[in-house]
């Protein structure tokens, strides 16, 4: 896929993992309404390519992630103008369609909007020092595209609260400690731990891998017992998958599989 402005776009065919980097260097990979539509039109694409099993979104190298939403382009928009636009649910509903695994590399600071695409995505592999926070109150309003729904759910009640009624920030090593962070790692070494999970989890069959997304998700948007219900109805649907034939007769002939993502 060519890249476009603000995203940049590498997708080895060899291994099946697309790279997917933030790159508004100038406005710290802050989010203009074009680099939003940049985003979901990746996202769209990348989902509908069957060389691609699973995708790491990133920013800068040396950082930042995303320092959020571009605020000479948010103090332009008044609540009717939000509403007619529909403003962030684009950008929203692209995490949400999207099927495939996706893992976010943090370095550097992640920021309201840009802390919101990276609770959107999979997996968080972030920099020991990397900046997570959601300062919207400071500048007079709340986060938008997520955040008060994921951090909830992630922490609990008590500590999203005194993260998003602060607005005060913590270190990809605290947010790991809080179990939000998957793991972290020096900062030159995130975007490459990154893209050794993404190869490992692209390695395994990708219909059952997405499967396996989507009944993790259904437990945020369930309650147990339908969530159990998802659960048996997706791992029923996987015995008609040639990958988990494939899976069984690897396993009794004691070999590695060969999965054909089909």
């Amino acid at each position: 896929m060519d890249s476009m402005r603000d995203i940049q776009v590498t997708v080895d065919d060899a291994t099946g993992v697309a790279l997917v980097r933030l790159d508004r260097p100038a406005k710290r990979n802050a989010f203009s309404q074009a680099m939003i539509g940049e985003l979901v039109a990746t996202l769209h694409h990348l989902d509908t390519l069957k060389s691609v099993r699973v995708a790491v979104l990133t920013g800068s190298s040396e950082g930042p992630f995303c320092a959020g939403m571009d605020i000479k382009e948010l103090s332009q928009l008044n609540t009717a103008e939000a509403h007619r636009q529909g403003f962030l649910r684009d950008l929203t509903s692209a995490f949400a369609r999207f099927s495939k695994p996706i893992i976010a590399g943090v370095v550097g600071a992640a920021l309201g909007g840009g802390f919101e695409v990276a609770l959107a995505c999979d997996i968080i592999y972030a920099a020991d020092d990397a900046t997570f926070g959601l300062p919207e109150i400071k500048i007079g309003t709340i986060p938008g595209a997520g955040g008060t729904q994921r951090l909830t759910r992630a922490l609990g009640k008590y500590k999203a609260m005194e993260f998003i009624l602060t607005g005060e920030s913590a270190t990809g090593k605290e947010f790991e400690r809080l179990g939000l962070v998957t793991k972290v790692f020096p900062r030159d070494q995130v975007i490459g731990e990154a893209l050794k999970l993404a190869e490992r989890i692209a390695a395994k069959s990708a219909p059952v891998a997405q499967l396996a997304k989507q009944a993790i998700l259904s437990a945020e948007n369930t309650h147990l017992d339908m969530g159990m219900a998802v659960e048996s109805s997706l791992y029923y649907a996987t015995f008609s998958i040639q990958d988990f034939r494939e899976g069984q007769a690897a396993f009794l002939e004691k070999r590695a599989p060969e999965f054909n993502h089909a």
